[in-house]
């Protein structure tokens, strides 16, 4: 099977997602002539401005990075398999499928300690979020507005509003986290 090359992706992507290539190049802070050089694998990009981009197209840099998709032997992941990486103080994130650079969602179980958050300033992005509580309380602001959702509850937002979370029970929270695109 071949490799689709970097450049090749982003150029995919972009013209999908209907993005002029000057107007990607802005959002990056790089010229224009620095993304036609790295869409016709003239060039390649630095890590930081691999991941300006891939937040730019609404992707991850593991997808622009990684090899055509492989077939797995089954798609049941069991809870052993869980990929685990840390998010900040407090907050344990858990990859809850095997990674795949054409999955269109990325379902995430994270673990957080009492009080830990996003932090105190609010981030956006492109695409979608779905988020389960299963146990505890958790705190998400969107724009100006908080909403404390309890165990059992749901919330669905687009990315593009302002957004942060905490935990606000006075223990462990545990919430299942979908994001459309996957961001991680």
């Amino acid at each position: 099977m071949a490799i689709i090359s970097i450049g090749n992706k982003i150029k995919k992507l972009r013209e999908n997602r209907g993005i002029h290539l000057r107007t990607l190049a802005e959002r990056v802070g790089v010229s224009p002539s620095f993304i036609s050089q790295l869409e016709n694998n003239k060039t390649s990009p630095s890590l930081v401005t691999l991941k300006n981009i891939a937040d730019a197209l609404g992707t991850t840099v593991s997808f622009l990075i990684g090899d055509e998709k492989k077939e797995t032997e089954t798609p049941v992941m069991k809870k052993e398999e869980w990929i685990f990486q840390q998010m900040g103080e407090g907050i344990k994130m858990f990859y809850l499928t095997f990674p795949d650079p054409y999955k269109q969602i990325e379902p995430l179980l994270f673990v957080m300690e009492k009080g830990a958050s996003s932090g105190e300033k609010v981030y956006q992005h492109f695409g979608q979020e779905f988020v389960m509580v299963l146990n505890g309380k958790l705190e998400v602001t969107l724009a100006e507005k908080k909403y404390v959702i309890h165990s059992g509850d749901t919330i669905y937002f687009n990315s593009y509003i302002p957004h942060k979370f905490k935990n606000v029970h006075k223990e462990v929270t545990k919430v299942v986290w979908v994001d459309n695109p996957p961001t991680f």
